[in-house]
């Protein structure tokens, strides 16, 4: 007889196949082929005013909020990042694509996660070490119940080492996730021995024996991925999971007790879950997860209508929401008594299945990307890291063919914020028109800002990053600064993110449509007057003045 587990996950199974195996594609239109629409711009918004006082700190921002995330799905590593078959381009370390890597260099991103995602709850890690003429080729255990596209055999080539050779290129931070859905606490406890322990334990010898004498010390580990889900192998309800993530991390923290651990959390849709997990295990747990796609209607394709444009767009609020109900949901139970932050380790637009293998998006996507930074510098208090899903190939910010790649307008958002935000959240207070969109998929009706903005200085406050989002898809918003306690040099740096229109697109024939150009600004004063272009992110830098 099936047990009520097991039932569960093929319920799971069936409908998470219904709902996105089963997909439309005669609906899915890759968007370049579709003509822009002529639609009315409508009248222009009011002018704008940004009040800013560089004196009132608000938050200090965590690097890790500029997070990558790799899975064993599609083409993100095999095939993408890791292509040891493919004789058309360099690689490095026996397989890593050298173009790929220097892309993801310049994204600035601090720490990335791997293996997975669901992938990570079936993932044997023991598979991906050791000679690679030995390894097992398998299929993959999570994803190939939709297809070869998306879920093809792996060859475990890219292991515990390989991941590690990739992220030293980088000089980033990694972020692994264990084996929760298939193995024991045991296991996972070798895994960490293994990436952490000296050549007087057992898996530090071994990694040694396969050529890595040196500690890796890797100190961020997640147990366990949306384990509250049926369509997660090893689905356990809360307080099971509770009690099983601290044998985990008993076992973990006996062999290094300075790893900081992940424990999966989740927003309403699962409105007790926190709660339970964190009255139980509360007190082991260093960041609490959270994931969140936009839309949630993965089997449509959008359009270029504008009211699609600002669909995208009021998802970056629907993410903040989220946010906000979890900050909420952890002080309810842990009150004074620890502080738990939130890692946001999966976010991105996600709404059709084919853009696991086909990485197509839009200037709205980046001004939504920006948007959520936006929101994170809001949160800076509580969100101290988060991971857009995914780096390469899949809802990517990197797409790769066999010799060439693009970067998405996602990438570029990224990127600005990446490379120009400074540490510090300085108050600002804006002042602008909004308009109201109503609830699409899982976002719900919002007031969405045509100005967005992030304020951030440096310790010495001699530095003054603005960074503003004009989320209008046709009109210029122009906006009096003023300046508190800061007297600018009278020449500013520009760094604008944009298009020739709200649909801009990057492809391999047009790598650029969507770009960030840098020029200058003069003269400024403690108050100046900006214009925003429309459907655009700008970072304004001032120096202050000597």
């Amino acid at each position: 007889m099936v047990n009520r587990q097991k039932l569960l996950i093929i319920m799971g199974l069936g409908v998470f196949s219904y709902r996105f195996l089963v997909e439309p594609f005669e609906l899915f239109k890759v968007n370049k082929e579709i003509k822009e629409l002529k639609e009315p711009a409508g009248p222009p918004p009011a002018p704008a005013t940004l009040t800013i006082n560089l004196e009132s700190i608000e938050a200090e921002i965590d690097p890790r909020i500029y997070g990558g995330f790799i899975e064993v799905l599609g083409k993100c590593i095999y095939g993408g990042l890791w292509d040891e078959y493919n004789t058309k381009v360099p690689l490095i370390h026996g397989g890593l694509r050298a173009d790929v890597v220097n892309e993801i260099r310049a994204l600035n991103v601090s720490v990335i996660r791997w293996p997975g995602g669901c992938f990570s709850d079936v993932y044997e890690w023991k598979e991906g070490i050791g000679p690679r003429t030995q390894r097992r080729t398998q299929k993959n255990k999570h994803w190939h119940i939709l297809g070869p596209k998306i879920g093809p055999n792996q060859d475990n080539h890219f292991g515990s080492d390989e991941f590690m050779q990739f992220i030293s290129e980088l000089g980033v931070e990694p972020y692994i996730n264990v084996n929760f859905g298939t193995e024991i606490p045991e296991e996972a406890a070798h895994w960490v021995e293994y990436m952490n322990g000296d050549e007087t334990t057992e898996y530090g010898t071994l990694r040694a024996k396969n050529g890595h004498p040196d500690p890796y010390n890797v100190k961020l580990w997640g147990i366990a991925n949306e384990i509250f889900g049926v369509w997660e192998k090893g689905y356990l309800p809360a307080t099971k999971y509770a009690h099983r993530y601290l044998e985990f991390a008993d076992k973990m923290r006996t062999v290094d007790p300075t790893i900081k651990l992940i424990a999966v959390g989740v927003d309403w849709t699962y409105p007790d879950w926190n709660r339970q997990l964190l009255e139980i295990a509360g007190d082991q747990i260093d960041y609490l997860s959270l994931h969140v796609y936009i839309p949630g209607t993965a089997v449509v394709t959008l359009s270029n209508r504008v009211k699609d444009f600002y669909n995208i767009i009021a998802g970056a609020f629907e993410v903040e929401r989220r946010i906000q109900w979890t900050e909420n949901s952890i002080r309810e139970v842990m009150g004074q008594r620890k502080e738990i932050p939130i890692a946001l380790d999966e976010w991105g637009p996600w709404w059709n299945m084919r853009q696991l293998y086909e990485g197509y998006y839009t200037l709205r996507d980046g001004l939504f990307a920006a948007s959520v930074f936006e929101l994170l510098h809001r949160h800076a208090n509580d969100v101290k890291m988060a991971n857009y899903a995914q780096l390469v190939n899949v809802v990517p910010l990197i797409v790769t063919n066999s010799t060439d790649l693009y970067h998405n307008p996602m990438y570029l958002a990224f990127q600005l914020f990446s490379t120009h935000a400074e540490r510090y959240v300085v108050s600002a207070l804006t002042n602008c028109e909004k308009v109201v969109n109503p609830k699409y998929g899982n976002i719900a009706q919002t007031e969405i800002p045509y100005l967005g903005v992030s304020v951030t200085t440096n310790e010495a406050k001699d530095r003054l990053v603005i960074i503003g989002i004009n989320r209008h898809h046709a009109h210029e918003i122009s906006t009096t600064i003023s300046l508190t306690e800061f007297t600018p040099e009278s020449t500013a740096q520009i760094f604008e993110l944009n298009g020739p229109s709200h649909t801009a697109y990057n492809h391999f024939d047009k790598k650029d449509e969507v770009s960030i150009q840098q020029k200058e600004l003069s003269p400024i004063s403690s108050q100046f007057t900006y214009i925003f272009p429309p459907h655009s992110v700008t970072a304004l830098i001032l120096s202050k003045k000597s």
